[in-house]
């Protein structure tokens, strides 16, 4: 009977065997790609959340491998939709600009319509006007105009200004023919003093052609045997220039008692006024002063408003009651600034000549204006 061999369990065991050691899951760096296996309890009962820790690994991979180049294309991306922003707002500034333009064009051309209907407008009633008030070289109609208004200014002032050789009424002649006709309607209309401005004082370098022209306008309206007697006064060279009965005579300013004795033989005293005698007049004037005072002979409280304005007075002339402007706005040119201190103005919108229709308007409003002298 064959010897049974007994075999030793520790013979069965193969050599050197370690033993099985369950692997944790803190066994596996952090830094490792490697997906540790799932816990035998997972196994069992948790295949879904294996799965879905797996899928999970991989997508991470995947994300970080994809990085650099998905970082490359949001750049490109942002790129291009940048250069279509600029590009569209490029176009809305363009449309901007033409529409902003377009609406400027369109301004001007509404401006432009209105502008000119007003002119239209105004030269209408102009001639209108100059229909209704129409003297007809005839003082007698003149004074028709004048008679139904309440009160008229003792001393009137108008401001003329040379027009260009080549229009209607141009030049020096044209300058002196206005003159004329402004001093024929002022005597026609009962009036004494007339004050006529140019800037450039060429009415006060051609007296002479000057005085010619009023007496030839004169003897139009009242006739050769009866033009009036009348006298052209220039205040910055202290001179009179008369015309009385036919004879031209002339006459210092300082001979008072020869001047008040001729002055109320006249029908009308024209004072030719200039730039000189606006502001200059006044800087003269203060320097004077200044000087005297300096060598004593002028104290500092004597110099009062009223020393001023005698003085003005006396260089210058009267303030006057009623100032016209023959031209399209109102433009006081330099005259003399102390002397209009309540002095009525008017003038008509767009009118660039001297007619008769803005002389008797003027005296129509200030008949209906009222003077507060200030209070």
């Amino acid at each position: 009977m064959p010897t049974m061999i007994k075999k030793d369990d520790k013979a069965m065991e193969p050599p050197n065997e370690k033993p099985h050691r369950k692997i944790e899951r803190d066994d596996v760096p952090e830094s490792s790609n490697h997906i540790p296996p799932p816990e035998s309890g997972v196994l069992k009962g948790g295949k879904v959340n294996s799965k879905t820790r797996a899928l999970k690994a991989v997508t991470s991979i995947i994300a970080d491998a994809d990085e650099n180049p998905q970082k490359k294309v949001n750049n490109e991306t942002n790129g291009v939709q940048k250069q279509k922003t600029e590009d569209l707002s490029k176009r809305i500034g363009k449309f901007e600009y033409l529409f902003y333009k377009f609406l400027l064009v369109l301004l001007y051309i509404c401006f432009g319509l209105f502008r000119y209907g007003q002119y239209q407008y105004h030269k209408m009633k102009l001639r209108i006007f100059s229909i209704i008030y129409n003297h007809a070289y005839t003082p007698q109609l003149i004074r028709q105009d004048v008679i139904p208004l309440k009160k008229i200014p003792k001393r009137l002032a108008a401001i003329l200004e040379v027009k260009p050789v080549g229009d209607v009424g141009g030049g020096v002649t044209g300058l002196l023919n206005d003159a004329s006709e402004i001093v024929c309607w002022t005597v026609s209309a009962g009036i004494k003093h007339l004050m006529l401005y140019d800037y450039d004082g060429i009415l006060q370098r051609n007296v002479p052609e000057l005085r010619m022209e009023i007496h030839s306008n004169l003897a139009k309206y009242f006739g050769p045997a009866h033009v009036p007697n009348y006298a052209v006064k220039i205040p910055h060279s202290n001179k009179i220039f008369y015309n009385l009965d036919g004879i031209e005579t002339e006459t210092d300013v300082g001979n008072e008692i020869e001047a008040n004795q001729e002055k109320d033989k006249i029908a009308i005293e024209i004072s030719l006024l200039s730039n000189r005698d606006g502001r200059e007049t006044i800087v003269d004037l203060t320097k004077t002063m200044a000087e005297l005072c300096a060598v004593n002979e002028l104290s500092v409280s004597d110099i009062t408003m009223d020393l001023v304005d005698s003085e003005l007075k006396q260089l210058v002339g009267p303030e006057p009651d009623l100032l016209l402007y023959f031209g399209p706005s109102l433009d006081l040119q330099g005259f003399p600034p102390w002397h209009i201190r309540l002095t009525e103005f008017y003038w008509e919108k767009d009118n660039n000549e001297v007619i008769y229709s803005v002389f008797i308007r003027g005296l129509r409003q200030y008949a209906g204006c009222k003077v507060n002298v200030g209070k």
